[in-house]
């Protein structure tokens, strides 16, 4: 009989325990500054990328041999008026599809593909910007439902 109020005596200590643990707990770590949140919500402005961009794309050709495409990307300060210009060809229209962070994502075409002749080609990059440097990842969308994955990089020629 006398075990019954023991126990009784060691679960209400083990509750009262628990309870003050749970009270003195550490509060939850702070979260990122304002100003620092701020920032990183900022990211890339199109002005900062304003300018003219050597640029050199990879990618397979219908023989699954790498081939190098040299092009010139004009990009402007807005959404508006970017394109891709391919020597000997007309340009083209480059419409800017998402800004974040370091990046930029591009989608061009179709146009008449420089490394599958006869074919049209939609392309989609995905650009990361430091400085005067570029480089990123470029996917070919083909005509006859081919798809091709390629590497870009460039540089700055001039400012707009």
């Amino acid at each position: 009989m006398r075990i019954a109020p023991l126990l009784a005596i060691v679960c209400v200590a083990g509750l009262a325990t628990t309870a003050a643990a749970q009270q003195t707990a550490a509060p939850p770590p702070p979260s990122a500054p304002k100003r620092a949140r701020a920032h990183a919500a900022a990211g890339l402005k199109l002005a900062d990328v304003a300018g003219t961009w050597s640029m050199e794309s990879t990618v397979k050709n219908a023989a699954g041999i790498d081939t190098t495409v040299n092009s010139e990307l004009v990009a402007t300060a807005t959404r508006k008026g970017w394109v891709t210009n391919l020597a000997g060809r007309d340009a083209i229209p480059t419409r800017v599809v998402r800004v974040a962070g370091d990046s930029v994502m591009l989608s061009a075409g179709p146009y008449e593909s420089v490394v599958r002749a006869g074919q049209k080609v939609r392309l989609r990059e995905t650009l990361h910007f430091n400085g005067d440097d570029v480089s990123g990842t470029m996917t070919a969308h083909y005509g006859n439902g081919a798809t091709v994955k390629g590497s870009v990089k460039g540089s700055r020629k001039s400012k707009a």
